[in-house]
């Protein structure tokens, strides 16, 4: 790009930065969390609360925008055979507890937005969204149309909204951009397998030589490291003193609280929320349960066993040692993350989310779960299967969009990068995830007070103005696959 066109763009961007803000803030706003179908909204009012946003968006802004059922949508801009594109969601995880903003105000602090969705993938969102406006208004010469776009499903990992949208579309992007993940540039994503432990629990008779465990909850979902635990047990005085001190000497460093009424005595776990990706830096509040459960016997005896065998098997790792399924290649170690659990008068489940490397074989990653869950006294269920993302690190258009971030941050020593977590790049054919996390800092998608800083935003904007004007501009698809 020529100077007097960067600076032109990057004159606008300064320009709309305080509007940028305001629209991250408002969208924010919309709790657009995974919902029942209704009509007009197939996953839910808020993911389409949040779809109308951005669509409402684009026309004020005059670009063109297209609406694919609801599902996804297009907000496009120039002409050309062919078209470069970018793609964002308006679907977030939920919030969960533990912070200390509210996690849909959009607060500012200290030149900070707080909230979720404000870096996966709002924030992302506001930032090309205005990134295209720039180049639309700056007048700079295109020979491809920029197509942004919008997907309304993302979190839970299948992406329907985008396979619909594929099945619809008339002229697909030859390449693009996902910012929703890291810089420089991520050339593999490791595969996805949801799954569920199950039980179905037998009516077995008590006495009163054992507690009851009545109640075992935590998380709401499996891309989620589980922020908060919960289990109720019922018995005498001396039982539940029992619990009471086991539970005191193996969280004496965590935070929990226990609350005594009755005959019944409730545990609550706080642990630390983190992408399921890397599950290792959170702290996983449903293993540090399993991990008590695992030093006490109680009723149901059938629970009891095999939630003593689940514990050794999951509560101790977050790389599948305990399940023997531990693998790792060039792409990185496999993570498995225990993200759901549930217990009823009928049954017990243990939902859990497993990224696993690029060389690994997912037919016989199932045939060890199952085995796994038979030891266990259990039925594994598979839930979702999502392959893994693989381009060339060297290919063409990886290494020119790594180029624009190193003269754009003055880091020349990062390169490509695996990782674990899942974008829609997976299922779009020469799209690259980019950014919009920077080389050393912990990810902040999925957890406690989310947040993006509004000048981090402005740079972001920068850079993925550049990176879809060399996609509008460059031959780089050929090459690239």
């Amino acid at each position: 790009m020529k100077k007097e066109w960067e600076k032109q763009i990057d004159s606008l961007l300064e320009a709309y930065h305080p509007e940028m803000i305001e629209k991250l803030r408002e969208l924010i706003r919309i709790k657009s969390v995974y919902g029942p179908a209704e009509e007009n909204a197939p996953f839910g009012v808020g993911p389409r609360q949040a779809f109308d946003f951005a669509m409402r968006l684009g026309e004020e802004k005059e670009f063109e925008c297209v609406n694919f059922d609801y599902r996804a949508g297009e907000i496009n801009f120039g002409q050309g055979e062919e078209a470069a594109g970018v793609i964002s969601h308006m679907d977030v995880v939920p919030e969960g507890d533990g912070w200390t903003h509210d996690p849909y105000g959009g607060e500012i602090e200290d030149g900070v937005i707080y909230g979720r969705g404000a870096v996966d993938d709002k924030g992302c969102f506001i930032a090309a969204f205005y990134a295209c406006l720039a180049l639309k208004e700056s007048g700079v010469p295109l020979k491809r149309q920029i197509k942004h776009i919008i997907g309304t499903n993302e979190e839970l990992g299948d992406f329907p909204c985008i396979c619909y949208y594929k099945d619809h579309v008339e002229k697909m992007p030859v390449c693009g951009i996902v910012p929703d993940a890291r810089f420089p540039a991520v050339f593999a994503e490791k595969g996805f397998l949801n799954f569920s432990f199950v039980k179905n629990l037998s009516v077995e008779e008590t006495d009163s030589r054992l507690p009851v465990l009545t109640h075992f909850t935590g998380g709401e979902a499996l891309n989620v490291v589980m922020p908060k635990a919960e289990a109720v047990f019922e018995g005498s005085a001396e039982q539940l003193g029992k619990i009471r001190r086991a539970a005191e000497s193996l969280l004496e460093n965590s935070g929990f609280s226990l609350s005594e009424t009755g005959n019944r005595l409730t545990l609550t776990i706080e642990g630390k929320s983190a992408h399921a990706s890397s599950p290792e830096i959170g702290v996983n509040a449903g293993a540090l349960m399993l991990q008590v459960l695992r030093d006490i016997d109680f009723y149901p005896e059938s629970l009891c066993r095999s939630l003593h065998r689940l514990a050794e098997q999951i509560a101790f790792d977050t790389d599948g040692s305990g399940l023997g399924i531990s693998f790792e290649d060039a792409s990185g170690a496999l993570t498995n993350n225990l993200g759901i659990i549930r217990l009823d008068e009928n049954s017990f489940s243990a939902g859990m989310n497993i990224r696993y490397p690029v060389s690994q074989q997912v037919e016989e990653l199932e045939k060890k779960l199952g085995k796994a869950a038979e030891d266990a006294g259990c039925e594994c269920q598979i839930l979702m299967r999502n392959p893994h993302f693989y381009v060339d690190p060297d290919g063409s258009l990886i290494k020119r969009l790594v180029k624009i971030y190193q003269e754009m941050t003055g880091d020349a020593e990062s390169k490509p990068i695996a990782h674990g977590s899942g974008s829609y790049a997976r299922i779009l054919e020469n799209f690259i995830p980019y950014g919009p996390s920077i080389p050393g800092e912990e990810l902040c998608f999925h957890k406690q007070d989310e947040h993006i800083s509004c000048e981090r935003l402005l740079m972001l904007s920068r850079i993925y103005a550049r990176a879809l004007y060399v996609m509008a501009t460059e031959d780089l698809v050929e090459e690239s696959k």
